[in-house]
């Protein structure tokens, strides 16, 4: 039981997720101090860049909450490096986990959160989660400009189709992430998060609809996320 720990916990892997995080980290410090040197050519003030770094950094707080808390389970999950790595850089939420989970039941293991995972499971994991993503990346570095342009040319269309047609993609793909959910009867507090968190989407939008609450419709995906998160645990309380 457990057998994969030994790797994901390993020293070798933290080593391996410090230098490529330390990269990064890095990288986001160059990007800085590049956008204040084109302020100061552009003429703008210190107090306006600082206004600016110290409110992007408050409201970036709030959106990270969920990532964090994915993070977390998925720590318990496989390990701490892996999560801290892939939902530190490049991954979402909603991918890593499904991508993680996916794999494991693939090969024939209840999901994530099973400890009879083996090395080979784990490092499999590994290679879906990276891949995954990796040449999503290359597509966008690519082809993002062509299909930009493309997109546009078609959105500017006058007969509305094109609009309604990826509106239509767009929630058919969400649809099918959420249906499982809908009704899961074995498994009821699928059903609490789903319904509780968009109940909570709808009511944040709503709310934001003033102007001096427009926040709460900016946060309502997180904010959201974190009400249907406080009524799992409240659900798992209650039915334990």
């Amino acid at each position: 039981m457990g057998e994969f720990l030994e790797i994901a916990n390993s020293n070798a892997l933290f080593i391996i997720v410090s230098v490529v995080l330390l990269m990064v980290s890095l990288q986001a410090v160059l990007f800085i101090r590049v956008a204040i040197k084109r302020s100061r050519e552009l003429g703008i003030s210190r107090e306006t860049v600082r206004k600016v770094i110290v409110n992007s950094a408050v409201f970036s707080i709030l959106p990270s909450l969920p990532i964090i808390i994915t993070m977390i389970i998925m720590m318990n999950a496989l390990g701490i490096y892996l999560p801290w790595l892939r939902l530190s850089v490049i991954g979402s939420a909603m991918y890593e986990s499904m991508a993680a989970n996916l794999a494991i039941t693939a090969l024939g293991f209840e999901g994530l959160g099973d400890l009879n995972l083996t090395k080979s499971v784990f490092v499999s994991v590994i290679w879906v989660m990276t891949l995954g993503v990796f040449f999503s990346t290359i597509v966008i570095v690519i082809f993002l400009k062509k299909y930009d342009t493309s997109l546009k040319k078609l959105i500017s269309k006058r007969n509305g189709f094109s609009e309604k047609i990826i509106t239509a993609i767009f929630i058919g793909f969400i649809a099918v992430m959420a249906t499982p959910n809908v009704l899961n009867f074995e498994a009821p507090i699928s059903m609490v998060v789903f319904y509780i968190s968009g109940a909570a989407c709808i009511a944040y939008n709503l709310i934001g609809r003033k102007e001096s609450l427009k926040k709460f419709a900016e946060l309502s995906f997180p904010m959201a996320l974190l009400s249907g998160l406080a009524a799992a645990v409240l659900f798992a309380y209650i039915f334990p």
